[in-house]
């Protein structure tokens, strides 16, 4: 079965079965975006107080208070690095009236590159990341400073100009300057990766998330999906079994977080191609209406979606959310 809206009567158990998780960003985000409950509402502030005070969460602000991190990624999609304990506090709805969160945020603008970009002290093949920032990995910081509450401030509006100007002829990105338009190597593929880490980006800024910006990255995103038979693996990201999980946090480039992200641009939401691939995850729903996780983080193991043997509150949250924007 599939749940194509979350207020019809067949929703009801699932929707109450999410709002009785004993994890508050379930239950927060729940009552936000599915539910439709008020900010101002008892049981909303309750949720948001209750997520800023779990022990879980206050782990994952000590691990990102100093900012840059220390050490140096080892590769980009590394579910153990700080960039993504930054954007898993985002996706969880913290805001920057936390007191650390504010501060955080002061950190990450703090290695604000001249362009734009953040600096961040992580994987680069280029060698270069303490002098510039890598295209790939910057606008993860975009993406959490924007879910933040920075949308309109200055400073993220001149990193969202520096995404704009990276975006490549076939409308993803790429990291290396010699392949954006006019260089030596334009005609080369955009990375999906990246592509797909940009776009979280432009997907919460409420204008851009409809510009031309939006529809042109969503569709090179699209083809990759529509070629994936083929042996095509633009800078070796294809799409095949490996690809073809539901795994939290949004790290490696698979199906969850691509279609997450897309799920955030209207333009998509009638694309046949999107419909496929949310397709795709419906198959995967449980007889009681529920997702699994399909490939475990082992660093987040504190977390429901840290295990595979019971379905996750938080991946079926993020599922039902996917399918709420679609109608």
């Amino acid at each position: 079965m599939s749940y194509t809206a979350t207020k019809n009567a067949e929703d009801r158990p699932i929707i109450a079965w999410l709002l009785a998780s004993n994890e508050p960003w379930v239950v927060y985000n729940t009552l936000r975006d599915l539910v439709g409950t008020s900010p101002g509402d008892v049981e909303v502030q309750a949720a948001y107080a209750a997520l800023q005070q779990h022990p879980a969460v206050q782990e994952l602000y000590e691990a990102v208070e100093v900012w840059p991190p220390e050490k140096p990624l080892g590769r980009a999609y590394d579910p153990k690095d700080s960039i993504w304990k930054l954007a898993t506090l985002a996706d969880f709805g913290l805001r920057r009236n936390n007191e650390r969160i504010a501060a955080l945020a002061e950190h990450v603008f703090a290695v604000q590159a001249e362009d734009g970009g953040f600096l961040h002290g992580g994987f680069d093949h280029t060698k270069s990341w303490h002098t510039r920032p890598y295209e790939c990995l910057t606008h993860v910081m975009t993406y959490a400073l924007a879910r933040f509450g920075y949308i309109g401030d200055p400073r993220l509006e001149h990193a969202y100009q520096q995404l704009i100007s990276w975006q490549r002829i076939d409308g993803g990105w790429h990291p290396n300057t010699l392949n954006l338009p006019g260089n030596a190597r334009e005609a080369e593929p955009s990375c999906p990766f990246g592509t797909v880490n940009v776009l979280r980006a432009v997907g919460v800024h409420p204008e851009l998330r409809t510009s031309e910006t939006a529809q042109r990255g969503a569709d090179y995103i699209l083809t990759c999906w529509t070629r994936r038979a083929e042996p095509y693996r633009p800078v070796g990201f294809g799409i095949g079994s490996t690809w073809d999980k539901l795994q939290y946090p949004l790290v490696q480039y698979q199906l969850l977080k691509t279609v997450e992200t897309l799920s955030m641009l209207p333009a998509v939401q009638t694309d046949p191609r999107y419909l496929e691939m949310v397709e795709r995850i419906n198959t995967k729903q449980s007889a009681d209406g529920r997702w699994r996780v399909e490939g475990v983080n082992k660093p987040w193991s504190a977390f429901d979606f840290g295990q595979k043997k019971e379905a996750s509150p938080w991946v079926t949250f993020l599922v039902l959310r996917i399918l709420r924007r679609q109608n």
